[in-house]
């Protein structure tokens, strides 16, 4: 049932253009979370399913580098980690080209932190955190980063379903790299700033 749910909003693809593309994109965006979360599907029926809507739908998102993802060994291969490498490469599309979406995509992906499966809060964990860790939006990560944190933390020690476990683990190693470069930032920031006072302070000086 649920393949057919997601190959059936493949179909409707075809009538998004003309005077219903704006509303059908609007519903693009609302699906697309929910599509990279069940691309890595317990179900190997709704993992193609997932696949070929993507392709059907990746026209109207207007991404240039997205159609050459389709090719790629990660997005056609089953093993979790093609399945990271993929959504990693896709994020960074995201980032570049909707980024005003992110906001949307994590709230909607956070949702499934506590879905009934775990290899989708597996892949909500790692979605959220490679937008998280990719992402400069002072917006998002003020709304969200904290929040993913502590949910990382928590499944890490406490779920019961090893997938969790260990993609916490490497999602948290996303997220603490992303802090360190975040923070080698604004100190670099800080002593630009500095000099940039310091020398206009001896200008006034002289």
């Amino acid at each position: 049932m649920r393949a057919n749910a997601f190959a059936a909003f493949g179909a409707l693809s075809n009538y998004g253009i003309g005077p219903q593309h704006e509303a059908f994109l609007e519903q693009v965006h609302t699906v697309i979370p929910r599509l990279v979360l069940h691309l890595h599907d317990d179900d190997v029926s709704v993992r193609q399913a997932c696949r070929t809507t993507l392709k059907q739908i990746a026209p109207l998102l207007e991404m240039d580098g997205l159609l050459p993802l389709f090719n790629m060994h990660s997005f056609n291969h089953d093993h979790r980690t093609d399945y990271e490498g993929f959504v990693r490469d896709l994020t960074k599309q995201f980032v570049q080209h909707h980024p005003l979406r992110l906001d949307t995509y994590m709230a909607s992906t956070i949702q499934a932190f506590d879905a009934p499966w775990p290899i989708i809060q597996a892949n909500a964990i790692y979605f959220s955190s490679c937008m998280l860790s990719l992402s400069d939006d002072q917006h998002i990560l003020n709304q969200y980063y904290a929040q993913v944190f502590e949910t990382l933390v928590g499944k890490m020690s406490k779920s019961a379903d090893a997938v969790v476990r260990a993609t916490c683990s490497s999602a948290l190693g996303l997220l603490l790299k992303f802090s360190k470069s975040s923070s080698w930032k604004s100190a670099r920031v800080d002593r630009t700033d500095s000099s940039h006072s310091i020398r206009k302070g001896h200008d006034f000086s002289v």
